[in-house]
């Protein structure tokens, strides 16, 4: 017997509107449920599901379990000048990421270099958002977060490790820029959630 199940196919103008209300029925602005739908959906564009609109279902649970704040006081809580700690006030990843990040960036232009720290929020959306929001500055971008323990270490019999993502972008002056996008796991968990949701198998190890 064969899985027939239906597929529709959405433009990325539809899902992120579609995003942005859900966001916003939550009490989020306006400004930054468009941003956090921007976030989703270029994730979706650049190849990468398990972190695009598939994902909102994850934000939508934690929101209706009230385990993010939909009006984050963001804050600087340290600064020098080419360095800053963020407080999210346990704000939505997909909007106090892009908040930090500008900051690196404005501190990237002025001083040379922007590093920039997030504490007190949540998933952040896909990893390679944030350099190649820098990309379109002509600047370098890094960005790296940890996750929770999904990985066992080398000959381990439980999980102890994050995935702990990292994405680099270098902007080309005759060649196109190189994106990275990567876990530090042997696969990316995001591959063995798509995997999980079309009921497929994954190969052993």
């Amino acid at each position: 017997m064969t899985d027939e199940r239906e597929s529709y196919l959405f433009s990325a103008d539809y899902l992120k509107d579609f995003s942005a209300k859900v966001f916003m029925h939550f009490g989020i602005s306006e400004a930054d449920a468009k941003q956090a739908a921007e976030v989703l959906a270029k994730s979706d564009l650049r190849g990468i599901d398990s972190h695009g609109v598939a994902r909102l279902h994850t934000y939508f649970d934690m929101l209706e379990l009230g385990r993010i704040n939909p009006k984050p006081h963001i804050k600087i809580v340290r600064e020098k000048a080419s360095v800053a700690t963020v407080d999210g006030d346990n704000g939505l990843g997909l909007v106090v990421g892009p908040k930090a990040n500008e900051i690196a960036m404005d501190k990237a232009e002025k001083f040379g270099s922007g590093w920039v720290s997030m504490c007190n929020t949540n998933h952040f959306g896909f990893a390679g958002y944030y350099p190649l929001q820098a990309l379109e500055r002509d600047l370098i971008g890094w960005a790296m977060t940890n996750s929770t323990k999904l990985v066992a270490p080398l000959w381990g019999a439980e999980r102890m490790l994050g995935t702990n993502p990292i994405a680099i972008a270098f902007p080309g002056d005759k060649e196109p820029p190189i994106v990275i996008d990567m876990a530090t796991s042997a696969v990316a968990y995001g591959k063995i959630e798509i995997a999980l949701r079309k009921k497929e198998q994954i190969p052993k190890g």
